[in-house]
């Protein structure tokens, strides 16, 4: 059983990564929070997790899809997230006490996960992909995939963009021209060179997210 980490009011440092990091922890979680809580059903389906598994979300932002996980585990199961952001990881904690869930915490980053071999049944994220640099997309894999056990799976949740070229353009002028640009099915081929199996993508319940996922066979 998982325990509840209270928060150090020690100030944390971020760890140096070359992908981005979103500091604006509050108004992130306020504005996702509601958006993003369609997709956990959807996520709990595509994850295939069970009571007792170990769970790993990377980037978990403000911990909403990790305190998800960990009500999906159960009490003998284990959840986890990791942000290179000191600030959301502080929310994270803020987020779990206040939902009376005994998720775990730390400020951590994908390319060097602070985990031995083996440790997970389930390493997922959720927008946080197109996040990371192409030339650090396949570190974060290979680290996903040494984490997790033999069997385990690796689930990613990005967003969709919309094929309605007007609302193409509003992405991309009103979020971000890289977010217009996402395509999850860009992620196949890496997940295959990171030495996963039975990789597969398609959609979620939520209009603008899709998944990838792959099954990690052992190293």
């Amino acid at each position: 059983m998982s325990h509840f980490h209270q928060h150090t009011q020690q100030p944390e440092q971020t760890p140096e990564t070359s992908g981005h990091v979103i500091h604006w922890a509050l108004p992130y979680d306020k504005l996702t929070g509601r958006i993003l809580r369609q997709s956990e059903v959807s996520i709990l389906v595509l994850s295939q997790v069970k009571p007792g598994d170990k769970v790993l979300d990377v980037g978990c932002g403000s911990g909403r899809l990790t305190i998800a996980a960990q009500n999906w585990v159960g009490p003998t199961g284990e959840a986890q997230g990791i942000d290179p952001a000191p600030e959301m990881i502080e929310i994270a904690h803020r987020n779990s006490a206040r939902a009376g869930v005994a998720a775990k915490f730390e400020v951590g980053l994908v390319e060097a996960l602070p985990f031995p071999d083996g440790t997970f049944d389930l390493v997922m994220n959720r927008l946080m992909m197109h996040h990371l640099p192409d030339g650090l997309k396949p570190r974060g894999l290979a680290e996903i995939r040494r984490v997790l056990k033999p069997g385990g799976l690796c689930l990613i949740v990005d967003f969709e963009p919309p094929k309605s070229p007007i609302l193409r353009h509003l992405v991309e002028n009103l979020l971000s021209p890289v977010m217009a640009q996402i395509d999850v099915r860009n992620y196949i081929p890496l997940l295959v060179k990171a030495g996963f199996g039975e990789v597969e993508t398609g959609p979620t319940n939520s209009k603008f997210l899709s998944f990838v996922r792959g099954r990690s066979h052992g190293i």
